[in-house]
């Protein structure tokens, strides 16, 4: 079941950026005057398909999703009823073509800057940025950092997450310090200087969090939910 899910997965998620794909190159073909055929996702035998607008575009989807194509008029694959021969490919200007080329690329370039920007707007789930007690002599126990401490900022950029902190510390690799904005557990606000220069380049590539001594306080663990009939 489980592959199943993750094959199903992928499938959907191919297929919308198949969609868009190809959607760039239908639209962008239609705005420059060229006929579409055909607007697939997927290659080989058709399974389903539908013809809409006026010009009977035919809109499918084919056996093999993998893919996809949108297949319009043109000279160079096959004779074409004279009515067609102004709107096909081969016929458009230069800048037509390299257009309804680029469309393809250009739309799923879009569709990462929406995606991107929904998830920023939307926020994703992580963990607060609350610290557990570090290790005696770490760089953290060094700095004066203890448990509960709470980051709110490095070098007075603001830290949301753990996850943040560790790439606000990784983006300060090579330096011999960097100033950590921290709120007690009794709620006052200080600044710890977090030494980074026993640190070699080598570190920064493994678990350089626990090298300086850097842990989430997760808490207590806590049970969600007990199932029925598990031990």
């Amino acid at each position: 079941m489980d592959v199943a899910i993750k094959i199903a997965s992928f499938l959907v998620v191919l297929g919308i950026l198949v969609t868009f794909h190809e959607l760039g190159h239908y639209l962008v073909a239609r705005w420059c005057g060229v006929k579409v055929l055909r607007f697939s996702v997927g290659f080989g035998r058709v399974v389903w398909s539908r013809r809409v607008g006026t010009d009977r575009t035919e809109f499918a989807v084919s056996a093999l999703p993998l893919g996809g194509y949108v297949k319009m008029a043109d000279e160079r694959e096959g004779n074409l009823p004279p009515e067609d021969l102004p709107r096909s490919f081969n016929r458009a200007s230069v800048w037509r073509r390299i257009a309804i080329v680029a469309a393809g690329p250009i739309a799923n370039l879009l569709l990462a800057v929406l995606l991107y920007a929904g998830l920023y707007v939307a926020g994703v789930p992580g963990h607060k940025p609350v610290l557990a007690e570090p290790p005696a002599g770490s760089p953290a126990a060094v700095a004066g950092i203890a448990t509960g401490d709470r980051v709110t900022g490095v070098d007075g950029v603001a830290v949301e997450s753990f996850h943040d902190l560790r790439w606000r510390l990784l983006d300060a690799s090579g330096r011999d310090r960097v100033e950590v904005a921290v709120e007690t557990l009794g709620g006052t606000p200080a600044t710890r200087v977090l030494a980074l220069a026993q640190l070699s380049g080598s570190d920064w590539e493994g678990p350089f969090m626990q090298k300086l001594g850097l842990a989430a306080d997760f808490g207590p663990p806590l049970i969600e939910e007990a199932v029925a009939g598990k031990p």
